[in-house]
């Protein structure tokens, strides 16, 4: 799609911005051709460009495949952008507050295309913590966060989202048909919450549970994780429902339950 550049606009920046969004899609990366394809814009206009990024460190490039990834830069602006917002500041007072009751690291995350990207975390109490980075992003469909973020979406929508796209398999339990995910989407609409039960990585398990705006929307997804040695069935079924009583709070705290009349 050929860029549309108006009379008040800079070319370059909009070159700029484009890649960064095209990039935000494209976790493994892009090569130069596969930007100049996408962007309908001849690889000398974009070399200057992507050269002045990849100084600023807002892309990365591989020395060994030639594909430009997002860069450190990118996180250093969004984590500033998030620190002002109220969704991150309540999170870590509603998770501090978890993380005590249950001593798990608690995450939280925003859909970001058909990934997850991960804006905050508050570190458990158990030695053994294995859990993804801030800033990190992890295919949707094979996350307890991931399925919650997706259940807000119809039907119609997860079907154009991964239109021709085949679900990656991370282990043996990651869902790889769109069929199995949307049946699975319609249970985290019932019950309240999604379970990743090795999906991700196989001695992990997370619950996932949905946060609410002011308008009633899902604005982000919150987890519990911790290893399998420590995830029967019976406690995550007591953390999912410990999850969803501080989905509540940041949710009310973010205005839902006022708009909801106090429910």
């Amino acid at each position: 799609m050929k860029l549309q550049v108006s009379r008040s606009t800079s070319p370059s920046v909009e070159r700029a911005l484009s890649i960064l969004e095209l990039l935000v899609h494209h976790p493994d990366g892009m090569g130069i051709s596969e930007l100049s394809r996408a962007l309908d814009e001849a690889k000398s206009s974009l070399f200057v460009v992507l050269s002045t990024m990849q100084q600023r460190g807002f892309i990365e490039k591989d020395l060994v495949t030639k594909r430009y990834t997002l860069g450190p830069q990118t996180l250093v602006i969004g984590s500033a952008y998030a620190r002002h917002t109220n969704l991150l500041t309540e999170f870590h007072t509603v998770a501090a507050e978890l993380v005590h009751a249950c001593g798990e690291t608690v995450q939280l995350a925003i859909l970001r295309g058909r990934s997850i990207l991960y804006i905050g975390k508050q570190e458990g109490t158990y030695p053994l913590r294995l859990v993804a980075e801030v800033g990190e992003q992890v295919p949707a469909h094979a996350t307890s966060l991931g399925k919650v973020l997706l259940s807000g979406l119809s039907d119609t929508i997860i079907d154009e989202l991964y239109a021709g796209v085949a679900l990656e398999r991370l282990t043996t339990r990651t869902i790889t048909s769109l069929d199995e995910l949307k049946q699975e989407l319609a249970q985290v609409r019932m019950r309240g919450y999604a379970v990743d039960w090795g999906e991700t990585l196989e001695e992990v398990r997370c619950v996932g549970v949905p946060v609410y705006n002011a308008n009633g929307l899902i604005t982000a997804a919150l987890s519990i994780s911790a290893p399998i040695t420590r995830m029967d069935e019976q406690r995550v079924a007591a953390l999912a429902r410990q999850a969803q009583a501080s989905a509540r709070e940041l949710s009310r705290r973010l205005g839902y339950a006022m708009q909801q009349g106090g429910a």
